[in-house]
């Protein structure tokens, strides 16, 4: 069950001089996992500053019970354009605005062209504002019909209804979510346009532009302060014929759907901006502390075997007899130290081994030491005589076997620990607690 068990940890041992079992791939994948986590919160707070993460809601609501007075005022005036962009016979079209009262004006012309992709510029557009009662109120005075009346030419040289073509439209509306403010000027119009007979001695008829309001409730950003905006949409077209108010052969009026449209948009908060980044902390780490576990295990074991072969020659090549002063000892002690240097470079040297190499079979290290698998390569050789190496010299049981046998070895032999600073002052602080002890078993009614 031994090679099932993955939660168990490493032992705490003091490697190549380190606190902790680092090498040069633990800390690339360091500085990898550093740059990847600095990204990512940089990446979410300007997320966050900007405000292009939000949760978008979609519903329908009955309008009557769910718009405010100020969201229906928004929603009851339109604003529309009437043009003629057809008019073989030359008929005196004149739109007249008429109320609940029977009031009526003449509509006003555009001071500028609207929507220049749809009017032709020159030709005569009219720009008016069409009202809906707000619930069951009336206003004097407000636009509530759009009457067309035919003053001359409503008739061919054939004694037939002349046929006009016209354009009554108005302003779209699109949304835009990544917006602060939802609604923007789309730059089109929504509309029809519509081929009508002049014929001022039938009933006219009475087309009704039917709109859906929409309402766009919104947190702001660095706030749970709620906004809201409402216009409208133009759902379809209805039309029937009504009884004539006076002398005209088309009526216009526009109304609301009983249903709205609500969208509610709220952006992040800062708490969900730092849970983001918290979430993703935790599996990245996982993820390089994975990485590091089967990359790392195979260079460290290189590392103290190359260290460790190391001061082997550097142990042998110390010279055990004392060099005679003689006018050559100077040579002769500049050739031992330059000797000793090149063979402790050369092996260092050999143990060179193909990096790439390394940390590739380190991750099918399993396939290589179970079923002999690429072992064949020189490198792989190396590595796995180097975790055998590690794996019989460092175990617990080889390491307090060995302190058994220098602590046998110590008190038969005069080991000379004097220079090494650590065996001198535990040395010392043996002693010390010797002369105390004595002193302390002395009892105070002896006469020595």
């Amino acid at each position: 069950m031994k090679c099932f068990d993955f939660l168990s940890s490493s032992p705490t041992l003091y490697l190549l001089k380190e606190d902790r079992g680092k090498n040069k791939i633990g800390g690339f994948f360091s500085m990898i996992f550093a740059l990847l986590m600095i990204s990512l919160t940089i990446y979410y707070f300007y997320v966050y500053l900007s405000g292009s993460d939000y949760n978008l809601t979609y519903y329908r609501e009955n309008r009557t019970t769910y718009m405010n007075e100020k969201e229906t005022n928004s929603t009851i005036r339109k604003q529309f354009y009437f043009s003629i962009s057809k008019n073989i016979n030359n008929a005196k079209i004149i739109p007249i605005l008429m109320d609940d009262y029977n009031n009526t004006k003449y509509a006003e012309k555009c001071e500028f062209n609207p929507a220049p992709k749809y009017f032709n510029n020159g030709e005569d557009i009219f720009c008016f504002e069409l009202i809906r009662k707000a619930f069951n109120t009336s206003e004097e005075g407000e636009n509530r019909y759009l009457h067309l009346t035919c003053e001359e030419n409503c008739v061919d040289n054939n004694g037939k209804p002349a046929i006009i073509d016209f354009i009554l439209a108005s302003d779209e509306l699109k949304m835009v979510h990544s917006n602060g403010e939802p609604f923007e000027n789309s730059g089109e119009l929504e509309g029809y346009a519509m081929t009508l007979e002049i014929d001022n001695n039938s009933a006219n008829t009475h087309f009704k532009y039917i709109y859906t309001p929409r309402i766009y409730n919104t947190t702001k950003i660095f706030s749970n302060e709620i906004g809201s905006y409402a216009n409208t949409y133009l759902n379809s077209l209805q039309y029937e014929n009504s009884h004539k108010a006076f002398s005209s052969f088309a009526e216009f009026s526009f109304d609301l759907t009983y249903d709205c449209d609500v969208y509610l948009r709220e952006y992040i908060t800062l708490l969900d901006t730092l849970s983001e980044i918290g979430g993703l902390f935790s599996p990245f780490n996982l993820l390089f502390q994975v990485l590091v576990m089967f990359y790392s295990e195979l260079e460290i074991n290189s590392e103290i075997t190359k260290n460790v072969f190391s001061k082997i020659k550097n142990y042998e090549y110390k010279q055990i007899n004392k060099i005679k002063i003689n006018n050559n000892s100077i040579d002769n002690i500049d050739f031992e130290i330059a000797k000793e240097a090149k063979e402790t470079s050369e092996l260092r040297k050999k143990f060179n081994i193909n990096k790439i190499e390394q940390y590739f079979c380190s991750f099918f290290n399993f396939c290589c030491d179970t079923w002999n698998f690429c072992k064949t390569h020189r490198t792989t050789k190396i590595l796995n005589l180097c975790s055998d190496f590690i794996r019989t010299y460092l175990s617990v049981e080889n390491i307090i076997f060995n302190m058994i046998l220098f602590e046998n070895y110590y008190k038969e032999n005069p080991i000379k620990y004097n220079y090494n600073s650590y065996l001198n002052n535990i040395d010392k602080e043996i002693e010390n607690k010797n002369i105390k002890k004595n002193i302390l078993l002395v009892p105070l009614n002896s006469k020595e």
